[in-house]
């Protein structure tokens, strides 16, 4: 008996969320090169390396690859079903999983064409990958009830299967490794099961060197740079959590809010950590060692969901990949070009009526992670129309007053501070009900 588990290829939206740019106090503008519309309209992964950014999309059966503008390079078709994707250390092959047709494609990435195809067996519907020791592993249906984690000796002239002798996965397991430590496997239930293992695979077999039931329904994980530890992304919570690699033991917490979805880390160990329902925000960005986001990140406007493992960093660092999934049903690609920049919070407080015909002050306070120039103001307007700027002072504080026309009974005051060399535009709205 078969069981096709095909998943939809779009995130399933746990909650409704409502963004708006500058509808909010607090609210620092995303900083994308816009958003491109992707010829596909399903997606599982997104991967980049230092000249394309790959899309998977399962109900396309095709793997899309732009360059890091966003412009389509080329549409892989014909890849059934295809999910997980995983790279080669010199970024010559892209392996891609094809559970509809039980097999790994395996992609040349200066042709962008399919070289070959490597059978994983029969109903064995492979999902999740990643390269440890010298072989490519995925997770895999190993029976009606339980899932495994299979391997393939890709050095050899004709590569040779393994599938698992023992499977203890009840569902295919997210799969994920580093070259900090290059014979390590993470493996950790996808669905609703708990379980996380570290295998040894050195040997070119899995040996478990620690293992943890503290954690499972994995949407997304990424192991850190210097093979240390696994950072995870859990859809049931309202954080990301990382974990030491040795023993599993919690290590940090990112409290980025709900529903975790989505994580990578670059070269350097700053993590973007992805949510599906954050309200204001769909990423937060962490320096190395640290657990407070001296980034937010937006995406572009329209109502969208980031996508499951739908961030990715460019080699290079100075480029994050989003993903997003609009009301519109379409594939959003954003790219944030100014990823290192600090994020610009500005919080307003006004009266929420005032008397008409007699001035309204409005206070805020601007603040950030990173120091902001000596000399500073924010710009404001009027719906619309300009004020005078506000000089900020050293402890962040600004005030402004106005008297709006008497037929203006509910202005709305905009604040917003240009941006500099360090920090990225930030701005934020408050209204005024003005009462006769």
């Amino acid at each position: 008996m078969r069981i096709r588990r095909r998943a939809a290829g779009v995130a399933l939206v746990l909650a409704a969320a409502s963004f708006n740019l500058l509808g909010a106090p607090g609210t620092a503008a995303a900083q994308t090169r816009g958003g491109t519309v992707l010829p596909v309209r399903s997606h599982w992964q997104t991967l980049a390396d230092s000249r394309h950014v790959y899309v998977s999309a399962p109900e396309d059966d095709a793997v899309l690859a732009t360059d890091h503008d966003g412009q389509v390079v080329k549409k892989v078709e014909g890849l059934d079903g295809a999910r997980g994707m995983a790279e080669s250390a010199d970024e010559s092959t892209l392996y891609v999983a094809l559970p509809d047709a039980d097999a790994i494609s395996v992609i040349d990435t200066t042709t962008l064409a399919e070289t070959r195809r490597i059978s994983t067996g029969a109903d064995t519907e492979p999902e999740s990958l990643a390269l440890a020791g010298d072989r490519l592993f995925f997770g895999y249906q190993a029976t009606i009830f339980d899932a495994g984690i299979g391997s393939i000796a890709i050095a050899e002239a004709t590569p040779t299967v393994r599938l698992d002798d023992n499977p203890v996965w009840y569902f295919k397991p997210r799969l994920a490794s580093s070259p900090g430590a290059p014979d390590r496997l993470v493996a950790a239930e996808s669905q609703s099961a708990q379980g996380m293992r570290v295998y040894d695979v050195g040997s070119g077999t899995l040996r478990e060197t620690a293992y943890s039931d503290a954690l499972g329904a994995v949407e997304d994980m990424v192991v850190t740079p210097d093979g240390s530890s696994v950072i995870t992304a859990i859809g049931s919570n309202y954080y990301h959590q990382r974990w030491r690699l040795s023993d599993l033991t919690q290590e940090a917490q990112y409290d980025t809010g709900p529903y975790p979805n989505s994580v990578a880390v670059d070269s350097h160990g700053t993590v973007a950590a992805g949510i599906v329902a954050g309200g204001q925000w769909d990423a937060y960005v962490y320096r190395p060692g640290e657990t407070t986001a001296y980034r937010t990140v937006a995406l572009s406007p329209g109502y969208a969901d980031l996508l499951d493992r739908g961030v990715a960093w460019a080699p290079d660092d100075n480029r994050l990949f989003t993903t997003r999934f609009p009301y519109s049903h379409e594939v959003v690609l954003d790219i944030v070009t100014d990823v290192a920049k600090a994020s610009s919070t500005i919080n307003l407080s006004a009266p929420p009526t005032n008397p008409v015909g007699t001035p309204v002050t409005v206070t805020g306070k601007l603040t950030s992670l990173a120091p902001f120039p000596e000399h500073r103001a924010v710009t404001v307007t009027r719906d619309g129309v300009e004020l005078p700027d506000a000089k900020v002072g050293r402890d962040g504080t600004f005030s402004f007053s106005d008297t709006p026309p008497d037929w203006n009974t509910y202005p709305q005051y905009t604040v917003t501070y240009a941006g500099d060399a360090r920090h990225v535009l930030g701005t934020a709205t408050v209204m005024v009900e003005f009462v006769g």
